[in-house]
Order: structure tokens, then C-alpha cells, then sequence
């Protein structure tokens, strides 16, 4: 028993270490990148496609996960401060925002790789309007879908330790007065959480950039120059689907599989913050990935740094640079045009020459 507490006391320790080292920069990483992206994202270039829409929404929405739960986990473990046991609102308050902006991520990206297809494949075409409305309805499904958090939650007693009366309260079901609502969070809630926001939406997400491989390869056989900017944005979602994919799976199949009283294990704290940090990681990276493989982002994103007076003051040279390039890449757009122009007049040109030499003949 002596043993076995030691164990436990020194697998606190250690997550407790990592995570207020590691913590820290995922935190940074995400609100510093995710800002960035997002302002760049809605600026007018890139506000064009749709798709641009969605991924700063979900930039949004990153930011919201990582500084509900990744930052409360901060606090408990550098500060041993707890925000969801200050209060029964604050609990319920917390909780809910916690999930509801956990809810929204693979959502988002399963809608956004259907309209994505839909729009490259030229099935449908995808305005502001329709964009907003879907927007507004994932957001309003993600809320309703999680209200039942926000009704049963409160600061009571532990579920799954010992009652004593040195026994600290936590936010969590009192199972005695709602024994049908912890039933269905203990046992129904984390399964159905698994199929709907995981595996449905990863399914999707897999599926659906599978087909938009194929859609894009072939529209770039066909016409090169009209679908450079539509791959360059359909990359941008490609990284942002396989990493979340690869990332967050892990913990979201632990949470449904690790029965409640696994927390009482020694070995779960080691397990559970490896997996957290892992899940977190993917939604403070977008920054990275959009710069990679985004060129429309990267030129957008030299045009908003362009726009900043310290940037312009440190970086003058980076400034000149640009601004040649945007030009040369401007005339270089007028001259195509031009030489299509010319084309297409000599193309109608020619039948009417013909038709004069054979009369005159």
C-alpha cells in the first residue's frame, strides 16, 4: 500500500513537471498562431473562398479549446488552482464551454472537407450566404447537443473516490440525486461521443480528401492556371485534417474506452497528460501547416506583416521584396491575359479571312 502510493505520488510529480513545462508553449503556439491565421484568413484575398471561412472559424475555435481545458489543466497543476471548483456556476459554465468548443473542431472540419469537394467537383456552388447559415447551424448543434452539461453539472461530491469528510468537492454528477443522467454520462455518453464527433467526422474527413485528391488532379490535368489557387487552398485543408486526425484519435478513443474508476489507477495521470498534451498540440499548430502549405497564405500572410508599422520598420527589406514580387506577378498576369486575348482574336480572326479569299476567288 506504502508502495503504491509512493508510485502514485511520483507519477503526480512527474505529469505534473511536464505538463508545466510543455503546457506553457502549447499555449503560446496556439493563441500567437491561431490569432495570426485568422486575421489573415478573413483578409480580402483569401476571404474569397469559402473554405478560407471555415478554417478561421475553426482557428476560433482552437483557441477556445486550448484555453478552456489545456489552460484550467495549467493552473491545477502549476498553481494548484482548480476554476471549476470555485463555484457551481463557474463549474457548469466551464465544463460546458470546455465541450462545446471541443465539439466544434471535428465538426467543422467534416463540413468543411464536404463543402470543399462539393465545390472543386462542381456539384454545388457555395456563396457567402449558404456558408454562413451552415456555420450558424454547426455552432448551434454543437451548444444544444452539450446543454445537458450545463443542467447537471454542479460542485459536489466525488463520483469515483471515497466520501469522507476531508473529501474535496468536485465538478462532477451527484449519482445518487441524478442516477439516470450518470448512468448515460458514465456509461452511454462517452460511446456516443466516440461515434459522433470522432469517428463520423474522421470518416468523413478521410473519405471526403480521398475524393478531393482525385477531384483535384483531375481538374489540374485539365486546366493548370484556373486550378492553382483551388490547390493551394485544398492543401491547406489536407495538412489540417491528417494532423487532426493523427492527433486527436488517441485521446478521444481513450476517454471512450477507460472505464471511471481507471482514474484511480497509478499509471492513468501518465497516460491521460501524454494524450492531453498530444491532442492539444494539434489544435495550437494550424499556423505551421497553413504556411506550409498554403502559397495564397503565405502571400497574404507577407501582405498583412506588409500592413504592420514595426514590420515595416524592422523588416524594410523583406517590404521591397514583396512589393517587387506582387508587381512582377501582376504583370506577368496582364501579359497572360493579354497573350489569351490575342489568341482568342485571331482564333475568330481567321474563319472571316477565309471566307473573303474563297469569294474573292
Amino acid at each position: 500500500m506504502i508502495m503504491n502510493n509512493s508510485l502514485t505520488e511520483s507519477h503526480v510529480n512527474l505529469t505534473r513537471w511536464v505538463s508545466s513545462i510543455v503546457t506553457p508553449l502549447i499555449l503560446l503556439g496556439c493563441g500567437i498562431g491561431n490569432a495570426i491565421s485568422f486575421l489573415v484568413l478573413i483578409r480580402p484575398r483569401l476571404r474569397k473562398q469559402t473554405t478560407s471561412i471555415y478554417l478561421a472559424v475553426l482557428c476560433v475555435a482552437e483557441m477556445g479549446t486550448c484555453y478552456t481545458g489545456l489552460l484550467r489543466q495549467f493552473l491545477i497543476d502549476a498553481f494548484n488552482l482548480d476554476l471549476r471548483t470555485i463555484n457551481s456556476f463557474t463549474c457548469r459554465t466551464h465544463i460546458y464551454l470546455t465541450y462545446v468548443f471541443l465539439r466544434l473542431a471535428p465538426l467543422l472540419l467534416a463540413l468543411v472537407t464536404l463543402q470543399r469537394y462539393l465545390y472543386v467537383s462542381q456539384i454545388a456552388l457555395c456563396s457567402l450566404k449558404s456558408t454562413c447559415i451552415q456555420l450558424f447551424a454547426c455552432i448551434l448543434f454543437a451548444c444544444l447537443a452539450e446543454l445537458h452539461l450545463l443542467i447537471y453539472y454542479e460542485l459536489t461530491d466525488s463520483d469515483t473516490r471515497p466520501l469522507t469528510d476531508q473529501a474535496p468537492l468536485e465538478c462532477t454528477v451527484n449519482k445518487f440525486r441524478h442516477k439516470k443522467y450518470y448512468h448515460f454520462r458514465s456509461q452511454i455518453y462517452p460511446k456516443l461521443s466516440l461515434v459522433a464527433y470522432t469517428i463520423i467526422p474522421l470518416a468523413i474527413i478521410l473519405f471526403g480528401n480521398a475524393l478531393l485528391v482525385r477531384t483535384v488532379r483531375q481538374a489540374s490535368r485539365r486546366s493548370r492556371s484556373t486550378t492553382h489557387k483551388k490547390r493551394s487552398v485544398t492543401r491547406m485543408l489536407y495538412a489540417v485534417s491528417i494532423l487532426y486526425t493523427v492527433l486527436t484519435s488517441p485521446a478521444s478513443i481513450f476517454l471512450a474506452v477507460a472505464p471511471p474508476l481507471y482514474q484511480l489507477q497509478p499509471g492513468f495521470r501518465v497516460q491521460w497528460t501524454s494524450l492531453r498534451l498530444l491532442f492539444y498540440l494539434c489544435h495550437s499548430v494550424n499556423f505551421i501547416l497553413f504556411c506550409a502549405s498554403g502559397t495564397f497564405f503565405r502571400q497574404e500572410l507577407r501582405a498583412f506583416l506588409n500592413s504592420l508599422c514595426c514590420y515595416r520598420i524592422f523588416c524594410p527589406d523583406a517590404m521591397i521584396d514583396y512589393d517587387e514580387r506582387s508587381l512582377e506577378s501582376s504583370i506577368r498576369q496582364t501579359n497572360s491575359s493579354a497573350r489569351s486575348s490575342t489568341r482568342t482574336y485571331k482564333k475568330h480572326k481567321e474563319p472571316k479571312q477565309t471566307e473573303k479569299s474563297h469569294v474573292a476567288l
